[in-house]
């Protein structure tokens, strides 16, 4: 090789080796580590209510609103953030109190359930809510029979008011509406006969008499003999604690018999349903009182009604935007408390939310700190709102 070529080459092999020492050469600022991505799971709501049978158009009604929150919820930056999907384990209840505790021991069984929306009717509630305790699950309820949070459970939470509440309020209401005797009708459910005995309590302290007290059975469709006994005596109203299949009946058959006097009863009465049963005719003049305010009144309900029919075709039913804020109760503890189901338990217990139906906040016994009744009658064949 020529002493020119091996100047240029030396050359070449200089520039090669400059380049190299700068491309290895460590940057100015060294660039940030990423944040680790949150690690995937998918946290399951537990849901039980009556989804077959004559109660399930409360239960159905409740599972889409519980699947709507679900379905904001992943939508949510914060649950993308912690890697979490909420997907929902629901379960048929059959408003059995037998089926109940099955079905709680299926969800408590179930790993992925964090906490539970359930159940519908406090006879369902009571013997359910030591399995959940046992698991350190949460449960959300809308049963109002006072001894769900009498017994110092500290998984139970109830979002709406109790019976003694209502039944306190239906007592007074009767008496300021001008009845001086009723006859009472329970349908011997934990339910019907809590809040038969509230309103017999405060009724009577109001100067009201009981003329009667009458107990059905659940599914019952025959009461011509209860409406005979019923006719014989001077009642201003019926006072009808359970069931509105049941006490649409018993107005039905009333009315049809020439007994035309008003049933009165608690908020399983407040449904459309009642009226189609009974035939607007006969319903016309019955009164029910409910737990809160109507939808169109609660601080959120006009916008949750709006969202609730565009994801399913319907109108909500009387619970749906509790069981929507139950729902919401649950993923905002498990947004901030974690995923163990005792830290949810406590988070759900000790947290609040802004929701549909307004603040939610439990006391020391789980309950809902507001205590809201509102009272409705038949009126042109629809429930309206009576002015207190």
């Amino acid at each position: 090789m020529s002493l020119s070529a091996r100047r240029t080459w030396a050359l070449m092999l200089a520039g090669v080796m400059a380049f190299g020492v700068v491309g290895c050469a460590a940057p100015e600022e060294p660039a940030s580590p990423e944040e680790p991505a949150a690690e995937a799971r998918e946290v399951k709501i537990g849901f039980a209510a009556p989804l077959t049978g004559d109660n399930a158009l409360y239960g159905q009604g409740m599972k889409r609103a519980v699947e709507l929150a679900i379905e904001e919820a992943n939508a949510s930056e914060e649950a993308k953030a912690k890697g979490i999907t909420f997907t929902i384990n629901a379960q048929d209840d059959a408003a059995d109190p037998k089926q109940a505790v099955n079905v709680a021991n299926a969800l408590a069984g179930d790993a992925a359930v964090i906490g539970v929306v359930g159940h519908f009717n406090s006879g369902c509630s009571i013997p359910a809510a030591p399995v959940y305790e046992q698991s350190s699950l949460a449960m959300v309820t809308v049963s109002s029979n006072p001894q769900l949070t009498a017994t110092g459970l500290k998984n139970v939470a109830r979002i709406v008011a109790k019976d003694d509440a209502q039944g306190g309020f239906a007592g007074t209401l009767a008496t300021e509406l001008g009845f001086k005797k009723v006859a009472l009708i329970d349908d011997g459910t934990p339910y019907g006969q809590g809040l038969a005995a509230e309103f017999k309590k405060a009724f009577q302290a109001a100067g009201g008499t009981i003329t009667s007290e009458e107990r059905i059975q659940p599914k019952e469709v025959d009461f011509s003999a209860l409406v005979t006994k019923l006719k014989k005596q001077s009642a201003d109203a019926i006072y009808y604690a359970g069931a509105h299949t049941e006490g649409a009946l018993i107005t039905k058959q009333m009315k049809e018999a020439g007994f035309k006097v008003p049933v009165m009863g608690g908020d399983m009465l407040y449904t459309p349903d009642y009226i189609e049963i009974a035939g607007k005719d006969n319903a016309e003049g019955d009164i029910a009182t409910s737990l809160g305010l109507p939808l169109e009144q609660q601080p959120k309900g006009v916008e949750f009604a709006a969202k609730y029919r565009d994801k399913h075709d319907a109108a909500p039913e009387s619970y749906d935007s509790y069981a929507y804020d139950a729902a919401w109760t649950i993923i905002n503890a498990v947004l901030s408390a974690g995923t163990d189901r005792a830290a949810v338990m406590q988070a759900v217990r000790s947290g609040s939310i802004d929701g549909v139906t307004g603040v939610v906040a439990f006391d020391e016994n789980g309950d809902n700190k507001q205590q809201v009744i509102s009272a409705y009658r038949v009126e042109g064949g629809q429930w309206k709102q009576i002015q207190k």
